[in-house]
């Protein structure tokens, strides 16, 4: 049985889909002009990351652009969280000044070969 959070994500992304094909976001607009709203939005994250302000709204706004995009692709969030999970789950490398680096980008660098 899926938990409570669960099953509110499911209707909360349900909600944004309708949401999205209510405004017709999903066949008046293309992936390009999504994903520059995407980036618009992940620009108002750093600056409030910087700032020290709260970072939700700027989370779900990009959230809600992911969502527009995987509609109008006809994925799945899910989708795409599972694949990034089967990606990343055996994943092996080092932190380096904050910023989590490849085994393989380092065996790269060690060895001097070009990305």
């Amino acid at each position: 049985m899926k938990s409570r959070e669960t099953q509110a994500m499911i209707e909360d992304v349900n909600r944004i889909k309708q949401w999205h094909h209510d405004r017709n976001l999903i066949d008046g607009s293309d992936d390009k002009s999504q994903f520059a709203k995407l980036i618009q939005e992940a620009g108002e994250l750093s600056d409030n990351i910087c700032k020290g302000n709260d970072i939700k709204d700027d989370i779900g706004d990009m959230i809600v652009v992911l969502i527009n995009i995987a509609e109008r692709n006809d994925v799945s969030i899910t989708e795409c969280i599972k694949t990034a999970w089967e990606d990343i789950k055996d994943r092996k490398g080092m932190m380096r000044d904050g910023v989590f680096v490849k085994q393989d980008d380092l065996i790269k660098e060690a060895l001097q070969i070009p990305k």
